[in-house]
């Protein structure tokens, strides 16, 4: 499982070696130099743009900007299996309180898309730390906004689609009996998870 928070969390005993920066200064601000994931950063090109847009246009406008830019210019170019292997049981970390508009909020939002896990925002509370997880307005978006541009191939959840794309490489690269096995186990996942998607979805209709 992943985890996000804000630089708070260094404060708390016992958290400190399970921290990642992915912030552009790598977290210099709060005095953190421990470990950095540079992929996850955000990029000059979008961000000068949307920090020159607060307070000039509507901010829920302003946001969905970053959302897409950091999706196309960001995420789109990185390999979530990958991410997760690289930042499992990792607290990412980024400036922002809880509450507030920011890129770790998009990247909670990206993994919970693609992978069948939930990533949890904490907050340091004395020497414990608090499940604070609010991201919806920003994980519908973004999976509307990735949707339009992806061919779903029938699928309604992008999670079904990722499993069911890992099964079709796996079958086409198979050497044994075993990697067609573990397709056939990853399809079957793979319509499962969509079949789930599609009852919650019935569900907030009734």
């Amino acid at each position: 499982m992943i985890y996000t928070s804000n630089y708070d969390i260094l404060e708390t005993r016992g958290y400190r070696d399970k921290v990642v920066s992915i912030s552009v200064d790598k977290g210099h601000g709060k005095y953190f130099f421990g470990d950095y994931y540079k992929d996850l950063a955000p990029l000059s090109s979008f961000w000068d743009v949307w920090e020159s847009n607060i307070g000039q246009i509507p901010e829920v406008e302003n946001n969905k900007y970053y959302i897409r830019e950091y999706y196309d210019q960001v995420l789109s170019k990185l390999n979530v299996d990958k991410v997760r292997r690289d930042l499992n049981e990792k607290i990412l970390l980024c400036y922002e309180d809880e509450n507030t508009f920011c890129h770790r909020q998009i990247v909670a939002a990206w993994l919970e898309l693609y992978l069948p896990e939930r990533v949890m925002e904490i907050k340091a509370v004395g020497d414990r730390v608090i499940d604070v997880t609010n991201r919806k307005p920003i994980k519908d978006y973004l999976e509307e906004y990735i949707k339009s541009k992806t061919d779903m191939r029938g699928f309604e959840s992008l999670k079904a689609l990722h499993y069911y794309e890992k099964s079709e490489k796996i079958n086409k690269y198979a050497t044994s009996n075993r990697d067609i096995e573990l397709a056939e186990q990853l399809m079957n996942f793979a319509f499962d998870l969509d079949d789930e998607e599609m009852s919650k979805k019935k569900e907030l209709t009734i």
